[in-house]
């Protein structure tokens, strides 16, 4: 009699906490969207591509660019994501402290990330004494407590298309004699601190991997589309996500741009009147625009860029109207934090042998049937892809540049094969393998 009520008390017991970790009738999902114009009125220095490039400020603005935010609520937990069309921040863990101190919103619940816009201006730096810059991080501030207040509940839906406005970037040089460098946008003989009058010829060798143009390569497609409406059914807030650079303008373009990332939002917004759109960059590390100014030919052209933003924008909206929403039949967060162990690159190690490893925090969020997982810096689309297919859920989201600045993960493969991404990587090559059986010990826990 005591051993069954004992085995009956156990079972009653695990029946419990599986119900607190995954379930809760008493939660309701709450959801508030806010966004904040951002475009410069001064002329600043910009960021994203070298600055043997990027030697004079901006020269005005084609379109606005936004710090966006979007703030979670299930009643016992808040979550925010912060997306600024940007190539990156100054001190991410000081931001979200200053978000923690002044919301309350606890530290790891911050989601911090750009668009990596490459037209946008950079925070500090030489533009460190700008009003722009001075203002920045009170202005996202601004914007998450914008967020905070404009929280309802909310029926949320999902949904999932495909662009091929990306292109994998990873090119295989032929045999080839010229006098254009493999990246216009780094070193140039035509352009920057390097024109010259007198142009030498530059052999490439056949076999060795440059940035350009590769058709035929392989990308990410997928556009992956949560919707949010009010509870009246109201559109209120979309969520875009896609793998792509935002590179479609080069380092000779000198004006602000919010980048095909900003046109997509822009038409959605227009489309869809009264939806707020946020744009998550994804696991872009080897996959630019089908143009880029500056590689392969490509000349920067502003309307060019609107247009392609314009074309992965009908996607948005086709999937967006097909999406029908309801009450989350889950609606708790669930959130996992870790910092990921990962060794460093053997040239690292010997610039200092008491430093092997790299911590890469990474963060995985569960909302009914979407999960997302970030990466702080620029991911291979392929580690992306299964980081995606291990969430087990059925709308999964990989969100790249985010919480940190660590640069690129290539593939393993692509470390043998070399080329720009491998070489400017902080990462061993093993990395890949370690840090996807790290993830899926996060997922786990997630579940």
């Amino acid at each position: 009699m005591k051993r069954s009520l004992l085995l009956y008390s156990v079972m009653v017991l695990f029946v419990i906490m599986c119900a607190q970790k995954t379930y809760s009738l008493d939660l309701v999902l709450q959801a508030g969207v806010a966004k904040t114009d951002i475009t410069p009125t001064e002329s600043l220095y910009m960021g994203g591509y070298d600055s043997n490039m990027r030697d004079v400020p901006s020269d005005g603005a084609y379109g606005k660019i936004y710090i966006r935010a979007a703030v979670f609520d299930d009643t016992e937990k808040k979550i925010v994501f912060v997306v600024s069309d940007i190539v990156g921040y100054r001190g991410y863990d000081s931001i979200r402290k200053s978000v923690s101190d002044e919301t309350g919103i606890p530290y790891d619940n911050i989601i911090l990330s750009s668009t990596h816009n490459h037209a946008a201006p950079v925070i500090g730096g030489m533009n460190a004494n700008s009003e722009w810059s001075k203002d920045f991080t009170q202005k996202l501030i601004v914007t998450v407590k914008n967020a905070i207040k404009d929280c309802e509940p909310v029926k949320i839906g999902g949904g999932i298309g495909h662009s091929s406005i990306a292109m994998n970037r990873r090119k295989k040089m032929e045999d080839t004699v010229s006098y254009i460098t493999f990246d216009e946008n780094n070193s140039s003989q035509s352009a920057g601190k390097f024109k010259t009058d007198n142009p030498v010829l530059i052999h490439e060798i056949a076999g060795v991997y440059r940035l350009g143009t590769n058709p035929g390569g392989p990308i990410d497609d997928e556009v992956g589309i949560i919707r949010i409406d009010t509870m009246n059914g109201k559109p209120k807030a979309v969520f875009i996500n896609y793998a792509c650079h935002g590179t479609s303008l080069g380092g000779r373009n000198h004006t602000i741009s919010p980048e095909w990332m900003g046109h997509m939002i822009e038409y959605m917004e227009k489309t869809v009147p009264g939806t707020t759109g946020i744009y998550f960059q994804g696991a872009a590390g080897d996959i630019n625009p089908r143009f880029v100014g500056g590689i392969d030919g490509g000349v920067d052209d502003l309307i060019k860029t609107a247009l392609l933003g314009y074309e992965i924008g009908e996607e948005v909206v086709r999937v967006f109207n097909g999406i029908t929403t309801r009450n989350p039949l889950n609606a708790q967060i669930r959130l996992v934090q870790k910092d990921i162990i990962c060794p460093l690159k053997y040239n690292r190690v010997m610039q200092d042998f008491k430093t092997t490893t790299v911590a890469v925090p990474t963060t995985a969020i569960r909302i009914d049937e979407f999960t997302c997982v970030t990466f702080p810096g620029e991911l291979f689309h392929e580690i992306g892809k299964r980081i995606k297919s291990s969430t087990h859920n059925r709308y999964s989201f990989l969100i790249g540049y985010c919480n940190a600045g660590l640069g690129y993960l290539p593939t393993q493969k692509a470390f043998s094969e070399g080329g720009y991404e491998p070489n400017a990587s902080r990462f061993a090559p093993v990395t890949e393998k370690v840090y996807l059986e790290e993830v899926k010990k996060i997922l786990i826990d997630l579940y």
